[in-house]
């Protein structure tokens, strides 16, 4: 089955079962659904805050991440690509050589530097 119409399919069964549970109690409705009353209590929550749209799954976001390369440094990257047309290692030498700045240093434990061709790349 595919993800999104498992997903809807979910969602019609919160939505069901708070519906039932409203007529005849949330009790014998979590009995009878096989759903933990702290998972309805969880579902009803955010149906009364966001409607139907708060039963839908919600996606993890990293808000920050600590190896993520400056701002700076990919805006200065991609403006290198536009306007002198460099590719990514001649924009990693002249952003070491005339900037002294380098995308991302690593320890040999965290694997390969990311370098301006993945930037680039992401990007697009």
């Amino acid at each position: 089955m595919h993800p999104e119409a498992r997903e809807e399919l979910r969602v019609r069964f919160k939505y069901t079962v708070l519906q039932i549970a409203a007529s005849a109690g949330v009790r014998k409705t979590c009995r009878e659904f096989s759903v933990p009353r702290s998972t309805f209590y969880e579902w009803k929550s955010r149906f009364d805050q966001e409607g139907k749209a708060g039963l839908y799954r919600k996606k993890s976001v990293v808000f920050a991440h600590p190896r993520k390369t400056d701002s700076e440094i990919v805006q200065k990257i991609l403006e290198l690509r536009t306007t002198c047309k460099m590719g990514s290692k001649k924009i990693t030498y002249y952003l070491e050589r005339y900037h002294g700045k380098r995308q991302f240093n690593p320890t040999p434990a965290e694997g390969p530097e990311v370098g301006a061709g993945k930037i680039i790349e992401l990007n697009r």
